[in-house]
């Protein structure tokens, strides 16, 4: 596993030196682009019970109480797997469909095709490849890199199972995210476990071909299923520089025990963990995800340190699973003020490793709007000296000239003493254009505050226009509000961007083709939206045409589609009879044929081929299969 690149200087940190020339100037120009609730939880219930207030949720699937209660623009999140799989899966847990793959591969076997369970010959016999996590289980590997199973993925397992038709939106938490090829072994005839082997010809051979297929994995079905939003449980890799280009596509990443490791043990290798965490956070940071879930004892220590390393670590689109220990949120109240009095990041994350030591060894920093935090890693106490043109404050409003911070502690000096007043948060959040006009809620945590709001990008002031009903926007506009408490300080100023066009929506399919396995059972044909609308939006569809014969070879009835407000794709299911007759595969033409709030696409028919499995005939499509379809 390779190392990163170690950093020689030594922590000799004085404000004059350095601070001078990194506090922030202009506000972060970095937009949130997921709902505007940093309330994110990971197998953790909320503190109150209330999941009206909650951003974010990756758990079992809680269709009828959690997932109808929350609100409509939260994240979803169903906890599942994708690359190996015991038969206690079926209904438990990731609730995978284990037994019909496992029929799946019988029947592709039948056609002389490769197998989709990996296996590896040992002492002369095939044996299944099993994840050494849970080989007690005996979770075999699946061949992720063969498009045939990244269509049962999608279509068996997302579609039919955690989607369920009316959960269209819900995202997908991947599991055991550590992708080492020697993770995966065999056991012997007496029940040894070994993972000294290598796999069978048809798949994987090696570490690189292992990291080829996860990557290969994740971009096919972005390209395939672009609605599918998944978020991985990370873990280790066997190459740590490849790290970026395998989670490309992927949507968001889960750090499960937060800082756990660190405060457990404090060990070398916990700390070059969490600098690793850390870097892996700095490419994340843009666009993508991140739920941190620290198990803080309930200890009101350590409730601080890894809020403020959170707030260090993490990216704009971040969510905080504070846990007690028993599965049951911290109150927020226990951390918020730190976040009002900080506000956002005006820069990005710095660390610096101390001299002499492994590169674990570090002193992290950030500045915010507010002041600076810090989070010391470095093995001793660090006595920080603050720049003396400038005033900094500590927390309880005492004007400071150095802080003394001991090891795995974490700390922040303030620009302005007193209380600040929660910032406001804006309410639907939309990154992309909308049609017609946008209708923006505005709510700050702070008792018995106003709210004042521009929409010509100028800073808020007390004489600004007061929010108190909803602001429906016809034309792009720069929102700002701010949120002024009683006898606190003013709130830092909220920014986000609304785009709005006069322009219709189109609506067409995302794919123009496809096909698949008579033995799949189902196509999920997706429709997608040019841009998203205000108003609901209505499409048909009809089957026009096509070889295969209706209540014989397939079922689908003239149906429409329903796009809510805020909602991009959404798909219907065509059954598809799997029969015992040797046929010729046959084709299905489905068309778009009348909208209502929108124009009809370019791309209105589609066409899925179902291929015949009642001959028997070779086709090669084991690893990485070349896969022809049209991507929009």
């Amino acid at each position: 596993m390779q190392n990163f690149t170690a950093f020689t200087r030594a922590i000799a940190i004085t404000t004059a030196l350095w601070l001078s020339t990194i506090l922030p100037t202009v506000p972060s120009k970095t937009v949130r682009t997921v709902i505007d609730n940093e309330r994110g939880l990971y197998y953790v219930f909320p503190h109150d019970q209330d999941w009206t207030k909650v951003g974010a949720y990756i758990g079992l699937p809680h269709y009828n109480d959690i997932f109808s209660a929350m609100n409509p623009e939260a994240i979803q999140g169903i906890h599942g797997r994708f690359q190996h799989f015991h038969p206690q899966d079926e209904d438990d847990y990731v609730y995978f469909p284990y037994a019909e793959l496992k029929k799946y591969e019988l029947d592709e076997l039948a056609q002389r095709r490769p197998p989709l369970w990996i296996t590896a010959t040992y002492q002369g016999k095939k044996r299944p490849v099993i994840f050494e996590w849970q080989s007690k289980e005996k979770a075999q590997a699946v061949n992720i890199g063969d498009q045939r199973y990244i269509d049962f993925f999608i279509k068996n397992y997302i579609r039919n199972r955690l989607q369920k038709g009316s959960y269209q939106n819900l995202w997908v938490g991947l599991d055991n995210c550590a992708f080492i090829y020697n993770l995966y072994g065999v056991f012997d005839d007496r029940g040894n476990y070994t993972n000294k082997i290598k796999w069978d010809k048809s798949f994987p051979q090696n570490d690189r071909e292992f990291l080829q297929a996860v990557q290969y994995f994740f971009k096919r079905l972005k390209e395939l299923a672009p609605d599918i939003k998944t978020i991985c449980n990370e873990g280790s890799i066997s190459d740590e520089s490849q790290y970026k280009e395998i989670f490309a596509h992927t949507d968001g990443v889960l750090l499960e025990d937060f800082l756990g490791e660190i405060y457990s043990s404090g060990s070398d290798y916990a700390r070059l963990r969490t600098y690793r965490s850390y870097r892996r956070m700095q490419n994340f940071s843009a666009n993508k995800v991140q739920i941190y879930q620290p198990n803080t004892r309930n200890k009101d220590e350590l409730i601080r340190n890894m809020y403020l390393a959170y707030l260090i670590f993490a990216g704009e689109n971040r969510f905080y699973s504070g846990d007690d220990g028993h599965s049951l949120e911290i109150d927020p109240k226990r951390y918020t003020k730190i976040k009002n009095l900080l506000g956002n990041s005006t820069n990005p994350a710095q660390d610096k490793q101390e001299l002499g030591k492994g590169e674990g060894y570090r002193l992290y920093w950030r500045i915010f709007e507010g002041g600076i935090a810090y989070f010391n890693l470095t093995g001793k106490t660090q006595i920080i000296n603050l720049n003396s043109g400038k005033k900094y404050f500590d927390e309880n409003g005492n004007s400071i000239k150095r802080i003394s911070i001991k090891d795995k502690e974490a700390k922040y000096t303030l620009f302005t003493a007193g209380s600040r007043t929660a910032k406001p948060v804006f309410y639907p959040i939309r990154t992309t254009s909308v049609a017609d006009s946008v209708s923006v809620q505005l709510s700050t945590t702070a008792p018995n505050a106003s709210i004042r709001y521009t929409l010509d990008g100028s800073e808020p002031s007390q004489k600004s226009l007061l929010y108190t009903s909803s602001i429906k926007l016809t034309k792009s506009t720069v929102l700002k509000a701010k949120a002024f408490g009683l006898n606190l300080h003013e709130s830092f100023v909220s920014t986000t961007l609304y785009s709005i066009t006069n322009k219709q929506p189109s609506v067409e399919f995302y794919l123009n083709s496809n096909s698949g396995s008579e033995f799949l059972k189902a196509d999920y044909p997706l429709v997608s939206l040019s841009h998203l609308s205000a108003k609901p939006i209505t499409v048909n569809y009809s089957v026009t045409g096509g070889t295969a014969t209706s209540n014989e070879d397939y079922n689908l009835l003239s149906g429409t589609l329903t796009f809510l407000p805020g909602e991009k794709y959404k798909y219907f299911p065509i059954e598809i009879r799997n029969d015992s007759k040797i046929e010729n595969n046959e084709t299905i033409k489905v068309s778009l044929l009348q909208s209502n709030n929108a124009n009809l696409g370019n791309q209105r028919l589609y066409t899925y081929t179902i291929q015949d499995n009642d001959r028997s005939s070779f086709k090669k499509t084991g690893f990485l299969t070349n896969y022809t379809i049209s991507i929009p």
